[in-house]
């Protein structure tokens, strides 16, 4: 007789894909829109990604210094993003062991920004000065992000070795245009300024991960440079010819590498208990030079992180403590020397001199029935950094300095819950009292209480589960940290969800920040006291569509591998 074997068909295998675009209504109006298109088969897997954003939105800033000598500054600016962000992943199973794969990412950037600002200065009560200038700010950001990765399967028991690549890098070019009009003599001064930087970070990474009867030991090195070119051009607008400003015009290279090497064990104890200890070093080396003054700034630093966990579960409660220590590095537009002009007579700087911040967090947690989460924690940050503003007659400038450390002892608690088989709710809150210390500057610190509450709601409107509408608050109560005091911020928002053709289609209206609140804040010095009073347009309508296509099992390359380095290249 003949048999017929029927081999079952791999459900995982073929296309999927997904396309959207969303209307956005803030001030002006603008778009968004993204594709998908996933493919795999048993060995290979491929996602192709497009994004594309078309905003605008209108920014108010109002920033006041009050001393002996005060300016009052008022900034309205339209700020215009196009961006375009094609992306491809691949990944490629080289046998059952073993898997190589690629991220890219190519992003375009066009953040313009057309700005107004009008500026009043003082000498106690006397006027002395007022300043007009509009500003045409423009700035391409071409961008490139690549990822390599290798994972390799050394036994059936879960011993793996990984290796990592990252590359990225960034040509910026930017031309700011600005024309200042002074009251008392009724002159215009006329500026260009052409920018040019190019940020660059490559690292590379090796884990280990050995799982044994007695525990896992999970090892690691990894090697970090990141690299700056910035190139700062100032012409004075001379009838309509440009003249360089040479004592403006600065250049500045920065190279910064970090050599680091980790070891962590954890062991679990019967169904119960489980815990893991870990330590990291890390080795930093920073050399950064500005030709036109011949500064030259070399330094390097060695740090341990350590890193603690035991928790233990018992039914539906379980309870841990954990303790770690980390490093909080500066972005480049922190370290950049830079004077970027917004008049004549303002500028703000980065630092080179800017040392990294570090922080060490002990936290006690309880989970019911992952439903309840309680957590007491306190935090030390110590060598932290931020903006400082000073003002000498009408000239004004702000830079980064390290000058505060701070205490935070917390409580934090969420609660999420079907409420009724139509409702479900997420509630959360973060209280804290801090206590802070600083340096470098001139202040009274300001010790007092920090409360942030959240409910996030969801209902469902109909049996088949497909009108879904919510409505989330979140709130922050006025509160002091260091020599701030930050003035009450809430936040309403809700929209509505529709599912068509088996969720295939996706229909999405929302309203965030619908009472569209500011963002306030005073900060005491000893000789003055400084306060904005900021709205970014928060208050944003967004209509979507989105459709799924194809193989709903089919993901594609989805491997993440991280590149947290590439956010300090802001």
């Amino acid at each position: 007789g003949l048999i017929n074997i029927v081999l079952k068909k791999n459900p995982n295998m073929g296309f999927s894909g997904n396309v959207g675009s969303t209307f956005v209504q803030r001030t002006y109006s603008g778009a968004l829109g993204n594709a998908t298109l996933n493919y795999q088969t048993s060995k290979f897997s491929m996602s192709l990604k497009g994004n594309y954003t078309n905003t605008a939105k209108r920014s108010e800033e109002n920033y006041d210094i009050i001393g002996a000598t005060s300016s009052y500054s008022r900034t309205v600016r339209k700020d215009m993003w196009k961006e375009f962000s094609p992306s491809i992943n691949l990944s490629y199973k080289l046998s059952k062991n073993s898997e190589i794969g690629l991220n890219y990412l190519y992003t375009r950037q066009t953040p313009d920004m057309n700005i107004f600002n009008n500026t009043f200065y003082f000498k106690g009560e006397q006027p002395t000065e007022t300043l007009s200038t509009p500003t045409k700010h423009r700035e391409t950001n071409r961008m490139q992000t690549l990822s390599l990765y290798y994972d390799l399967k050394l036994d059936t028991l879960g011993k793996k070795l990984s290796f990592t690549g990252n590359y990225y890098e960034n040509n910026s070019n930017t031309i700011v245009d600005f024309s200042t009009f002074k009251a008392s003599d009724k002159t215009t001064d006329d500026v260009q300024t052409i920018s040019k930087l190019k940020p660059q970070i490559f690292s590379g990474q090796a884990d280990l991960e050995l799982p044994f009867s007695f525990g896992t030991i999970e090892t690691g090195v990894k090697f970090n440079q990141f690299k700056n070119t910035s190139d700062l051009n100032y012409y004075n607008i001379i009838n309509q010819n440009p003249i360089s400003n040479q004592s403006r015009t600065n250049f500045f290279q920065y190279d910064e590498k970090n050599y680091a090497a980790y070891m962590s064990f954890s062991k679990s104890f019967g169904t119960n208990w489980e815990t893991k200890f870990g330590i990291r070093y890390e080795d930093a080396h920073v050399n950064a030079y500005t030709p036109a003054t011949n500064e030259r700034t070399k330094y390097g630093y060695g740090q341990w992180f350590p890193s603690a966990y035991v928790a233990y579960k018992e039914g539906k409660n379980s309870f841990s403590l954990a303790y770690s220590r980390r490093i909080n590095r500066p972005d480049m537009s922190n370290l950049n020397p830079f004077r970027w002009y917004s008049n004549p007579n303002s500028y703000s700087s980065g630092n080179p001199l800017l040392q990294p911040a570090y922080i060490n967090n002990t936290e006690l947690a309880y989970t019911y029935n992952n439903k309840l989460s309680v957590s007491l924690y306190y935090l030390r940050l110590t060598n932290a950094f931020g903006q400082v503003a000073t003002l000498d007659g009408i000239k004004e400038s702000s830079t980064y300095l390290n000058h505060y450390n701070n205490n935070f002892y917390g409580l934090n608690a969420s609660y999420t819950d079907k409420i009724l088989p139509w409702w479900e709710t997420s509630i959360s809150a973060t209280a804290t009292l801090q206590n802070s210390s600083v340096f470098n500057i001139q202040a009274e610190t300001k010790s007092g209480t920090f409360l942030n509450y959240s409910a996030n709601n969801t209902f469902t409107l109909n049996a088949k589960k497909t009108i879904v509408f919510f409505l989330n608050y979140n709130q922050t109560l006025p509160f002091k940290n260091v020599n701030s005091s930050f003035k009450n911020f809430s936040d309403l928002s809700s929209g509505i969800r529709v599912s068509l053709m088996d969720k295939q289609l996706q229909i999405n209206a929302s309203v965030s920040n619908i009472f569209a609140q500011r963002y306030r804040a005073d900060k005491s010095f000893s000789d003055n006291k400084q306060s904005f009073n900021n709205y970014w347009d928060g208050r944003t309508l967004r209509l979507s569509v989105n459709y799924t296509f194809g193989n709903s099992k089919v993901k594609g390359a989805q491997k993440d591998i991280k590149f947290e380095e590439k956010n300090r290249a802001n």
